[in-house]
């Protein structure tokens, strides 16, 4: 914007210097009409002055006022021309200062006007980089946002078909649980150190205890210390060779004191690693079948006391 305005204000001071150009030819006019006015004037006055101080000029007295009339008309001019001639040279040279710092403001222009080429075509150069640039992540974005609605679309599905396996799992583990607690024998499920985690109505009602009391509790709390040992060698077999142990026997101690005589079958229960996390199996009480053995036992014993005798 500034070397625009400097540039206008040298075009206007050279057009101001450079109107001077079409003056001379009228002030070198007026010395003329200056030079042959006074030559008019300068003669009428003489011929009046000679005609009145001496009437009887020749030919030779006009001559006289002719020359002189002529040198006063060249000396005047010569002062005028050359005044005029003084001024142009002052014009010129200031013309050709003003041209001289025209052509360098031009060049100046010029260099500013290609490094704001150059700053320019930089600059869309820049623009189309960064447009190419917004493109590719515009797109970089679409198909991010592509996967994701595929991502989400996918999880959908998965979670839909998880949560139906989920009802079908609960509704075969509620089927399982129904079909255990109709059965007569109890079942259970413990962890590694022992406690009760799962159970059905038929454990419960073999224990005397509510399913609520009976969770959590340890085998140790409800069998004789002989009766735990025992059961600790069994679980532990089975933890160590991975393989099921069928029909063994223990006592059961009810809170009121009563015992109750079970068989039972222990399995191990692994996770997805094949680790063991627990054990299961099923309880069959054969207290009655335990008491008729013991009375068996004792009948014979008397008969045998009998017969001996």
């Amino acid at each position: 914007m500034d070397e625009k305005q400097t540039l206008e204000e040298t075009y206007q001071k050279i057009d101001e210097v450079q109107t001077p150009k079409t003056r001379p030819t009228r002030d070198s006019a007026a010395p003329l009409a200056m030079v042959a006015i006074v030559m008019l004037i300068g003669m009428g006055v003489l011929e009046w002055v000679l005609r009145v101080m001496y009437p009887a000029a020749t030919l030779g007295s006009h001559l006289t006022t002719v020359i002189v009339a002529s040198l006063l008309a060249t000396a005047v001019a010569y002062l005028v021309l050359r005044k005029q001639i003084t001024s142009l040279q002052k014009v010129s040279t200031l013309i050709a200062s003003h041209r001289q710092s025209h052509a360098e403001l031009e060049q100046k222009v010029e260099e500013r006007t290609a490094e704001l080429i150059g700053v320019n075509k930089q600059l869309r150069d820049e623009m189309e980089q960064r447009r190419k640039a917004e493109e590719a992540l515009q797109r970089a974005k679409n198909d991010l946002q592509h996967q994701v609605d595929e991502g989400a679309a996918e999880l959908t599905s998965a979670n839909q078909k998880l949560t139906q396996e989920l009802n079908e799992l609960k509704k075969s583990e509620e089927k399982f649980r129904n079909m255990l607690d109709t059965i007569e024998d109890g079942y259970y499920e413990v962890d590694v150190t022992g406690n009760l985690i799962s159970c059905n109505d038929a454990l419960c009602k073999i224990a005397g205890l509510p399913r609520e009391k009976l969770i959590g509790m340890n085998n140790r709390e409800y069998t004789s210390p002989e009766t735990a040992k025992k059961m600790f060698q069994v679980f532990n077999k089975v933890y160590q060779t991975k393989e099921p142990s069928k029909e063994f026997d223990w006592e059961i101690i009810r809170t009121n004191g009563s015992k109750r005589y079970v068989e039972a079958s222990v399995s191990l229960v692994r996770d997805s690693k094949g680790q063991g996390v627990g054990f299961r199996g099923i309880v069959r009480d054969i207290t009655e079948r335990k008491r008729a053995e013991e009375k068996l036992k004792s009948l014979l014993y008397s008969f045998g006391k009998v017969w001996t005798k």
